[in-house]
């Protein structure tokens, strides 16, 4: 709201009624008043001064509705005019646009106007009129509960029209990832109306698991407590994050997993729209290729075989031996995980295994026989360890 001192009231003349000259009183020290309320405002609400408002555009603010409830105890009103109330909708909608809570904006007005009834106390002290003075002053309270309400009302507004602008985006964005026919303009557009930098890196995580609007907030609000920049969206069977800037992954991907949440694929970070839809590739691969395991499957960790179980039935016969073994010896097949897992050690993999390391040795040597692959080996191991994933 752009502040226009020609659009405001006649100033009220004193000496008519006493409420007249207590408001000219306050009226020719509005200045004072003004500046004493803003610093007050930023002192005690934590959201006004977090969120670093510029200085002048909340004095700018506090001095306007000050000046107004001064107009109102002259004229002795209870009802705003439709001015201040329109200036009041345009105030509450530009702070929730700067993330100032709703109870903070009408809290602020509270030690706004207590800067006013601490400086009317002072004057009526020295009055003897209070017959007439208190009435006036109980209907400028009712002309503040007025003036708050549609504060309110254009905060939650505002909000309200913010999230579904925000839905219509991120359903928007879902969409343009899964879809590779929907022009690469368009998905730059819905990444940039969700706050991202549209040539920026994208990190993205799945989790293949459904989830209500209640779980959905309660992940996009775990997400918003550190750096970056995370949207959730809620996809058919999947519930997708969408990160940019710096953030421990793991952060990401505890919030999808907690609760018992299915397992997560994490793609690479990559560059730019074209990059946001290969990071979601990476991740669903990454999770085909985890097997429906629990826990975070990250494609930097496991791309050869997300690669081969994408390759399909062009590499299946080198694996189908070692792919029937695995399913139906699936000790066997942990056996070489571990293995491969714990450095090629047959102390650490049994320990993590909690078997004896001849029993280890023993399931090792099983598996050769069973399957002609020497795990002992790097050609042996890389195609051993492609079948037990993919079983």
């Amino acid at each position: 709201m752009t502040v226009d001192p020609a659009t405001t009231d006649q100033q009220p003349q004193p000496g008519r009624t006493a409420a007249a000259a207590v408001a000219a009183h306050l009226q020719a020290d509005i200045a004072r008043l003004a500046a004493t309320a803003t610093v007050g405002i930023l002192e005690q609400i934590d959201s006004f001064r977090g969120r670093d408002l510029p200085r002048a555009d909340v004095d700018a603010h506090v001095r306007f509705f000050l000046e107004a409830g001064i107009r109102a105890l002259a004229a002795g009103r209870t009802a705003a005019t439709e001015a201040e109330l329109e200036a009041a909708r345009a105030y509450g909608a530009r702070r929730a646009a700067d993330g100032v809570p709703a109870e903070d904006v009408l809290l602020s007005f509270y030690v706004a106007f207590r800067a006013v009834w601490e400086e009317t106390s002072d004057v009526l002290a020295q009055r003897d009129d209070l017959g007439e003075l208190l009435p006036a002053m109980e209907r400028t309270m009712l002309w503040v509960q007025y003036i708050t309400s549609e504060v309110g009302a254009g905060h939650r507004d505002a909000l309200a029209g913010a999230s579904m602008a925000r839905l219509a985006a991120s359903r928007r964005l879902a969409e343009a990832l899964d879809d590779p026919t929907v022009p690469e303009s368009e998905l730059h557009t819905a990444l940039e109306r969700l706050g991202f930098d549209p040539e920026g890196g994208f990190h993205l995580w799945v989790s293949r698991r459904t989830a209500d609007a209640s779980r959905l907030r309660a992940i996009q609000s775990r997400l918003e407590e550190g750096p970056g920049r995370f949207v959730v969206l809620d996809t058919p069977g999947e519930v997708v994050v969408v990160g940019q800037g710096w953030q421990p992954a793991a952060q990401a991907e505890e919030a999808l997993l907690e609760d018992g949440g299915g397992p997560v694929g994490v793609g690479l970070v990559r560059s730019g729209p074209a990059g946001a839809r290969r990071s979601i590739g990476d991740a669903r691969r990454a999770l085909r290729a985890g097997g429906g395991r629990p826990g975070a499957h990250r494609y930097a960790d496991i791309w050869p075989f997300a690669l081969i179980a994408d390759v399909g039935a062009g590499h299946v016969p080198l694996l189908d031996g070692a792919l029937d073994t695995a399913r139906s010896h699936p000790h066997l097949g942990e056996a070489v995980r571990e293995f491969a897992d714990h450095g090629f050690s047959v102390a650490a993999a049994s320990r993590v295994l909690s078997v004896h390391a001849n029993t280890l040795r023993y399931r090792l040597d099983r598996w050769q026989e069973l399957t002609g692959l020497d795990c002992r080996t790097y050609t042996g191991l890389i195609t051993s360890r492609a079948a037990v994933e993919l079983a």
